[in-house]
């Protein structure tokens, strides 16, 4: 069994992807995982939908730059939240998704997510909305590239504890 601080220590976000899809049984084990993430009053805002569709992925990949690399994934998960259903539906899914990536990354996956959310403009969730019918009412937060890793990225440099621990009191 793998440690969770190695499992998080050695997590990378990866955007190349071998041409090999995952099983489906794995795919959702990912989503499983999301699943028991913590959540305002246990509100549980949280749907996802799996794409596979290859013509939807590669339209999915064009919602802003920073999400092209989607259109070499396997899958994308559609991440999606009801904000009537919590006051904290943006940090839920932030919970949520951390949760589902340390999963996929210790099934042997790859995965990273590109914004779709954006505060000041709804642009890039009407962009999804024209791949894939989803209601005006259910937020969508991000779409989640996730396969067989092609990459191996380098280790992450993180800030030391002295850093950005300000004070022990």
């Amino acid at each position: 069994m793998q440690d969770i601080f190695e499992i998080i220590k050695s997590r990378r976000s990866i955007r190349k992807y071998k041409k090999d899809a995952p099983p489906e049984d794995l795919i959702k084990r990912c989503i499983e995982a999301a699943l028991y993430a913590p959540s305002a009053r246990n509100s549980q805002p949280w749907y996802f939908i799996i794409v596979k569709d290859k013509e939807k992925i590669m339209e999915i990949s064009k919602a802003q730059p920073f999400t092209k690399f989607l259109e070499g994934a396997p899958y994308v998960f559609i991440a999606l939240a009801d904000e009537k259903k919590s006051n904290h539906w943006l940090e839920d899914m932030g919970c949520a998704l951390m949760c589902l990536l340390l999963e996929a990354h210790s099934l042997g996956l790859g995965a990273c997510w590109g914004a779709i959310y954006n505060p000041e403009s709804q642009e890039r969730e009407d962009h999804i909305r024209k791949v894939i019918p989803i209601p005006e009412n259910i937020r969508i937060i991000a779409c989640i590239g996730i396969g067989y890793p092609d990459e191996i990225p380098h280790p992450k440099k993180v800030k030391t504890l002295e850093e950005v621990i300000i004070k022990i009191i």
